[in-house]
């Protein structure tokens, strides 16, 4: 399981990192994540993740896509009873999640107010845990409670209640194990000072979700719209939420979880890069974060250099994915060398070798780039920015490597106000065409 450990020692970007356990242990076995230990002095990195997200959400919505924000919440919040004495909630931990909630649904994002109902559910039934003693994951007790309040939260909103009413349902069925099973779930007694305590094996009860047969669907032949979860390792298989998700909704899910390595915010640009959301865009995206990655915007100064970006180039990036229609820039595009007006394509090409794209006219960082490319070989491409003859900035993108032709949206940087052409690199690669490439330009209204 991947644990959101980053290259330093410690989460806060504003604190002096110690070498210092990840697991901090607590009263009666239980065990804690010390990365989800905030205060004020995050404030101002989790604004602007919250900004992000209204953005985003806005730019979804302008092209009938609606998300839904499920933050994980912290296990010492939830849990806070078996906290050692030195290391006990603060006033900006215990209202962090009620506080970003309130922003966030202030600007109409839909946020699953998970906080709450696993509280409720820790009072009420104490017996049964939402999360691993052991584990900073959710059991799967935990995983369907937060399903079903998902469920239960777009129910209770009409519009999102209508909406869902337009997605064929499907029919789940769940069954619980007899016994409880020994679970494996163990990342936080990984992260324990060495010599620290040995644990015994925790057991919590297993679940089972099954698809019946079906023989069509109420619409018919017609393409189903489709709900996506874009989800942190809470988001994984063994969790059991995407399942429960199918069983709660009654509707088929796409679920794509991301490590804590990458991050919430390269999980997501990867999955709308994705032919799985460019062919066929979600009515639905539920987007699962665990709360305390929320003071780690795309710029977090201690994320891995690869993973890391410029916040408003990623909102850039992001915005281009999200549009259904290319709206004709000013600029039109010329592939220099290429065989016809369409496009170029190699058999083979080595390392020093690129397509030029020349615009007709300067394009700026509201133009972006919808280009249809194809390769066998290469993983990745890379991208540089021209102003004249002048390099104004060079990056690197991932492509589908399988030989078919998949379209790419490329957002131009924000370094520059405007650009005079671009060059690809593909690399040491066969079979490698490029063909479509069109300027197209974001509408005046997406938030930015």
């Amino acid at each position: 399981m991947a644990l959101f450990c980053l290259t330093a020692s410690c989460l806060s970007a504003t604190t002096a990192c110690a070498e210092e356990a990840a697991a901090i242990a607590g009263k009666h076995d239980w065990l804690f994540y010390r990365y989800e230990w905030a205060n004020s002095a995050d404030l101002a990195a989790t604004n602007s993740s919250l900004d992000l997200i209204k953005s985003f959400s806005q730019t979804l919505h302008e092209n009938g896509i609606t998300l839904v924000v499920a933050m994980v919440p912290l296990k010492a919040r939830i849990y806070q009873e078996h906290l050692p004495e030195q290391h006990k909630l603060n006033p900006y931990m215990a209202g962090n999640y009620q506080r970003m909630a309130q922003v966030l649904s202030a600007a109409g994002v839909k946020v699953i107010d998970l906080n709450s109902s696993f509280l409720q559910s820790s009072k009420n039934r104490p017996e049964k845990n939402l999360y691993f003693r052991l584990d900073s994951h959710w059991t799967p007790a935990g995983a369907l409670l937060a399903a079903e309040t998902v469920a239960s939260s777009l129910e209770a909103d009409a519009g999102m209640k209508a909406r869902l009413r337009q997605i064929p349902a499907e029919k789940y069925s769940m069954r619980w194990s007899d016994q409880a099973v020994a679970t494996v779930s163990r990342d936080l007694v990984q992260q324990l000072p060495k010599g620290g305590p040995t644990y015994a094996p925790e057991y919590v009860l297993d679940a089972e979700i099954t698809k019946a047969a079906s023989g069509g669907n109420l619409l018919g032949d017609a393409a189903a719209p489709m709900i996506s979860l874009v989800g942190s390792s809470y988001s994984k298989p063994w969790t059991r939420f995407p399942e429960f998700l199918k069983f709660t909704l009654q509707k088929d899910v796409l679920a794509i979880a991301v490590g804590a390595d990458q991050g919430s915010w390269v999980g997501m640009e990867s999955y709308l890069r994705d032919d799985a959301f460019q062919n066929t865009p979600p009515k639905f995206l539920i987007w699962e974060m665990p709360e305390r990655d929320m003071r780690a915007p795309p710029a977090f100064l201690y994320r891995e250099a690869r993973y890391r970006s410029d916040n408003q180039e990623w909102l850039q990036r992001v915005t281009a994915m999200v549009q259904t229609q290319c709206r004709a820039s000013a600029a039109s595009v010329k592939l220099s060398g290429a065989q016809d007006a369409h496009g170029a394509q190699f058999s083979k090409t080595s390392a020093p070798d690129y397509v030029s794209l020349q615009f007709s006219q300067a394009a700026d960082t509201q133009d972006y780039l919808q280009v249809s490319i194809a390769s066998k070989t290469a993983q990745s491409l890379t991208l540089e920015a021209m102003k004249g003859e002048i390099s104004a900035r060079k990056w690197t993108i991932a492509i589908n490597a399988d030989g078919s032709p998949h379209t790419l949206k490329i957002a131009l940087p924000a370094n520059a106000k405007t650009y005079t052409g671009l060059k690809i690199w593909p690399g040491e690669t066969q079979g490698f065409s490029i063909s479509d490439a069109r300027l197209c330009r974001l509408p005046a209204t997406t938030g930015r």
